[in-house]
This record gives C-alpha cells, sequence and structure tokens, in this order.
C-alpha cells in the first residue's frame, strides 16, 4: 500500500510537472507569434525544438517572466549552452534577421553568466561608427553644432551648456549629466560614480529617473507645447551608458530611436531600439581638448544636417554627459 501510494503520488507529480511545462512552452510559443507577428511555421517549428531541449520548468518561467518584462528587466535566465541566446533573440526579439548581426552583451547581464545568458533584452546590436575628423571651435555663447568637415563641438558655451564644467577630480565620478528639453536644463547635474548609469522614466536610485524631474510649464510656452511631454512618456527603459575599456556605450532601452553626437563620431547618429554604439572612443581621448570632452543624446529627435531641427536645442528631450576623467 506505501508503494502505491508512493507511485501514485510521483504520477500525480509528473502528472502536473508536464502540465505545468506545456502551459509554458504554449505561452512562449504565443509570445513568438506575436514577437513575429507573422503566421511563420518555421519560426514556430523552430521555437519548439528549441523549448523541447529545455527540461527545466523553472528556465521556461523566467524566460516567460523577462520576455514579458522587456527591455526594462535585469533579471538573467542562465542555462548551460553557450549559444542558446542567438536563438532566443532570433525567435522572441528580432525575428526579421535572417542571420543574427553581431550581438553585444549589456553590463546588465551578471558577470558571472559568461555568456549562458539566455534574457534576449540583455543583448544588442552593435553599430559601426564612422570616425570624426574632429575640429573644435574656442569656448563661446554661439550655438555650433555639425559641420560638413565633422563635429564642431562647444562644449562650455555660457548659454547653452551645463553652468559648471566638469573637474579632473576623480572621486567625484567619471562624468556628470544634465537633462535638457530644449535651451532649458531641468533638474540638477547628476554625477556618475558607477561606470553603468540608466537615464529613464523610472529606474534605479543610482540612475536619472525623469518622472521624478519637475518641468515649469514655461518650457513649453515657446516651443511645440505636446511634443516634449510626449516625447518623454515614451522614454520608457531610456538608455544605458557604461564606461568601459574602449569607450563609452551607449545601450537603447527604449522602444524610440536615440540620436548621439560626440567628438570621436563624424555626424549626429541614430541609434535604434535594442542597438548599442561605442559613442566616445577613448583611443582618441588624449587628442581631444577638455572643454571638448562629452556627449550629447536626443531621444526620438535628431538635428543638424539633414534633420528639421539645426540645433540640438531645438530637440525636445536631450542628456548631455560632461566627461571628468582625464
Amino acid at each position: 500500500n506505501e508503494y502505491k501510494s508512493y507511485l501514485s503520488l510521483l504520477l500525480c507529480q509528473l502528472c502536473m510537472f508536464k502540465l505545468r511545462r506545456a502551459t509554458l512552452v504554449r505561452k512562449l510559443l504565443s509570445l513568438q507569434e506575436l514577437t513575429n507577428n507573422t503566421e511563420d511555421s518555421n519560426a514556430q517549428a523552430i521555437a519548439k525544438i528549441f523549448l523541447k531541449d529545455i527540461t527545466d520548468t523553472e528556465v521556461l518561467n523566467t524566460l516567460l517572466k523577462v520576455i514579458k518584462e522587456g527591455a526594462g528587466g535585469t533579471t538573467c535566465v542562465l542555462v548551460n549552452h553557450p549559444n542558446y541566446h542567438l536563438t532566443v533573440c532570433k525567435l522572441w526579439r528580432w525575428p526579421l534577421y535572417q542571420t543574427m548581426p553581431s550581438l553585444k552583451r549589456a553590463p546588465v547581464c551578471n558577470r558571472d553568466c559568461q555568456g549562458n545568458c539566455i534574457n534576449p533584452y540583455h543583448y544588442f546590436i552593435t553599430m559601426a561608427v564612422q570616425e570624426s575628423k574632429m575640429c573644435y571651435r574656442k569656448k563661446s555663447s554661439q550655438r555650433e553644432e555639425v559641420s560638413d568637415s565633422g563635429i564642431c563641438v562647444d562644449i562650455l558655451s555660457e548659454t547653452y551648456n551645463s553652468d559648471s564644467p566638469p573637474s579632473d577630480d576623480s572621486e567625484s565620478g567619471w562624468c556628470d549629466i544634465a537633462y535638457w528639453e530644449h535651451n532649458q536644463r531641468v533638474g540638477s547635474l547628476h554625477k556618475v560614480t558607477d561606470r553603468t548609469v540608466t537615464v529613464a522614466n523610472v529606474c534605479a536610485e543610482n540612475g536619472i529617473a525623469l518622472s521624478k524631474l519637475r518641468t515649469s510649464p514655461n518650457n513649453y510656452l515657446s516651443h511645440d507645447y505636446d511634443v516634449t511631454p510626449r516625447v518623454r512618456r515614451h522614454v520608457g527603459s531610456g538608455v544605458l551608458f557604461s564606461l568601459e575599456n574602449d569607450g563609452i556605450w551607449i545601450y537603447n532601452r527604449s522602444e524610440i530611436s536615440v540620436f548621439i553626437q560626440s567628438p570621436t563620431i563624424s555626424t549626429v547618429l541614430k541609434v535604434l531600439p535594442g542597438y548599442t554604439v561605442n559613442c566616445y572612443n577613448l583611443q582618441h581621448h588624449v587628442n581631444i581638448p577638455p572643454h571638448a570632452r562629452n556627449v550629447r543624446a536626443s531621444f526620438e529627435k535628431g538635428w543638424g544636417s539633414g534633420y528639421k531641427r539645426q540645433y540640438i536645442t531645438d530637440t525636445p528631450c536631450w542628456l548631455e554627459l560632461l566627461l571628468r576623467f582625464r
């Protein structure tokens, strides 16, 4: 009787396991179909084969959770297969790519993962950069942005830049970040001491939460009054800036494009959602004058040559990184 009871319990647990696993697989397949936005039977077949290899229900449950969370989630999903992340990214994030482009793991991913994390939102498509033929203007109050010969940077303009220049005190962080709406700075300078910092509508304590910044209604009177609040709402999970060995990388975690400018990029560069780029190449750092060590990023709206807005101060929401390191 005890053996029969034990066997009955074992069979019951097995049935519950199979039922739970089948439910998770069905939900993941449903999400894959929504991501693909087409009735691609081939993609569904690949997804079924892939999910069949994952027997751990906790892994399936966590994978389902992070896909639902999207770019805002930070949870790692670990498996014992180093290349599984390529399949997950292809099926649940970038289904339109026949061959996956070069991917870069974001620093939000735990270092101990060693490439075994299959959270698709921990990977970003790497963009190539055309390096700038750098030219610099002296400090002035004129609005100087992009020229045909490269980036002309006026970093410490009295009118259009942050109130205080960066110092070389390494203890005070590697950069300061200012948030702007058109030509009005909103909030105080944010000192960055960690190697990564997030700017989003809602984020952790060490980041910049735009939802907490109060904007004066006067900021909207002389501009399109409805554009700035709309763009600000669409920032969502925002951007992640990361100081790495070869430079400062920006990871676009939002659902809108981000436009970036720096002394090491030849023009204003459009960074699509889910993409990353080295926006400040440290290889050229020693050749850049201290007053020109600056990175600018605009949410959704570009500026300069080829855009409706001539200057970054014409864009509704933008960021300015003032670099402190030598």
